[in-house]
């Protein structure tokens, strides 16, 4: 129910939430068959030479504040908390597929401006939180850049001869119950 102009009430339908988050869930599992041929060679080169030292991160915007939690007085006086930001679009070295999907993946990490967050707080140092929040991006642009696999030659056949013995098992029930419904039948002909 929604309160409208004039003060009456109004029904809006909302999808559920389950739906919601059941269709984010289905759109981080792209088939491979849907993805175009020369994405997956880009992502494939990229993932050949992609290690966490080539991140050009002196062109992101590095900012510090102050950290919570545990550390007595040196929480209030040394800023360590590291907020890492770069607009994702501008990222010539990243695929085209890759930024898609950690758009996809981690939309609650990008802000309304389109820069990609990755904060950390983790220890007590700027330059370990800064090491920290670069672990977390090489993951998470390692995550957005593994190609869905399709079934091994062995699923493939697993699956093919349980789905036959479901068949037989299908075809068995049914004859039974045919033939227990023609024992029936005869018992009134008489």
């Amino acid at each position: 129910m929604e309160l409208i102009a004039g003060g009456s009430w109004r029904y809006v339908f909302r999808a559920p939430l389950r739906s919601v988050l059941a269709a984010r869930w289905y759109a981080q599992y792209p088939k491979l068959d849907d993805i175009a041929a020369e994405d997956i060679a880009a992502v494939r080169r990229f993932r050949e030479k992609f290690t966490r030292d080539s991140i050009p991160h002196k062109k992101f915007t590095t900012t510090f504040h102050r950290s919570g939690g545990a550390g007595g007085q040196n929480v209030n006086k040394v800023s360590t908390k590291v907020y890492m930001r770069f607009a994702l679009a501008e990222q010539s070295w990243i695929p085209a597929y890759v930024q898609q999907r950690m758009r996809d993946i981690d939309s609650s990490r990008i802000n309304s401006r389109g820069e990609y967050l990755v904060v950390s707080e983790k220890t007590r140092t700027q330059r370990q939180n800064i090491e920290d929040c670069l672990d977390k991006l090489w993951q998470h642009i390692d995550r957005a850049s593994t190609l869905p696999r399709g079934p091994s030659a062995e699923t493939t056949q697993r699956v093919e001869k349980l789905r036959k013995a479901e068949k037989a098992r299908n075809m068995e029930t049914k004859k039974r119950h045919s033939q227990r419904k023609a024992g029936r039948r005869r018992g009134f002909e008489d």
